[in-house]
């Protein structure tokens, strides 16, 4: 028997994408969902997710995915002064990152204003932190959000940016945020390959057989599902938006409940 945390992100980006997985948190499909909080619907859609969460017996982890890339506007004072209405591209944190010229302050305050606007529209506390694009990979991004974290009162586990290789020994770039989150008091969470991008139900299939042997119980599995609709179509190219619909077809397939119980997975 195996757990797996199979954890769709970017609840907030979309209408479409938010029905679709609170019906699939419904019908026990989704272990755990992460909030876009700087995202325009966020106000307007944490109530359905909430009440849609309450209403089953099993329990869908809910928590923050911190959001440092546009097209979405900072929340905080100092981001909006630095960025203006859009924050910038992963490349530039990456760039700045390699730099040593990350804005710490701003960075530090803008992770706060995200986790305080989780928790006051939610009335809740992150039980997870996932941090977009990855990221938390980039060593001098991940003191200052992890530093910034492990203030909270209630401290939320952390989704590893690193995928886990059961062959391989950990490399020297997930020790040191092993290291990070301790010296924070903070837990990190092995993380699995997340599901394939390709629009094809064989992938999908194919991972879910092979893709996860050897993984860590408890391990984050990352998804997209969705449903596409006129601002998915805006805000994303074609293969995109078709790798999100044949991620919702097939987890709500019988394929997919079959393959959970003939590889002995369970979801909660």
């Amino acid at each position: 028997m195996k757990r797996i945390q199979l954890t769709a992100p970017d609840y907030g980006l979309t209408f479409g994408i938010d029905r679709a997985l609170r019906q699939l948190a419904q019908d026990g499909l989704l272990s755990a969902i992460g909030c876009v909080v700087a995202s325009d619907l966020w106000s307007r859609e944490y109530l359905p997710l909430r009440d849609a969460v309450d209403a089953v017996r099993h329990h869908t982890r809910v928590g923050l995915t911190l959001t440092l890339t546009g097209p979405h506007a900072p929340l905080s004072v100092r981001g909006r002064e630095l960025f203006g209405e859009q924050l910038p591209r992963a490349r530039w944190w990456r760039w700045r990152d390699r730099l040593r010229l990350v804005p710490d302050e701003v960075l530090a305050e803008e992770t706060d204003a995200q986790f305080t606007c989780f928790e006051e529209f939610y009335q809740r506390p992150a039980e997870f932190l996932h941090v977009g694009d990855d990221l938390l990979a980039c060593p001098r991004i991940a003191r200052v959000v992890l530093k910034q974290t492990g203030l909270r009162r209630v401290r939320p586990s952390i989704v590893s940016p690193f995928p886990t290789d059961p062959a391989a020994r950990p490399g020297r770039a997930e020790k040191r945020l092993a290291r990070l989150a301790r010296e924070n008091g903070l837990r990190i969470v092995p993380r699995a390959p997340s599901f394939p991008t390709s629009p094809g139900r064989k992938a999908l299939e194919q991972h879910v057989w092979r893709g996860l042997n050897g993984q860590e119980d408890g391990a984050v599995v990352l998804c997209q599902p969705g449903e596409v609709d006129d601002r998915l179509r805006r805000s994303e190219p074609r293969a995109a938006q078709e790798a999100r619909q044949a991620q919702l077809d097939f987890l709500r397939s019988q394929a997919f409940s079959l393959l959970i119980v003939e590889k002995d997975i369970f979801l909660y």
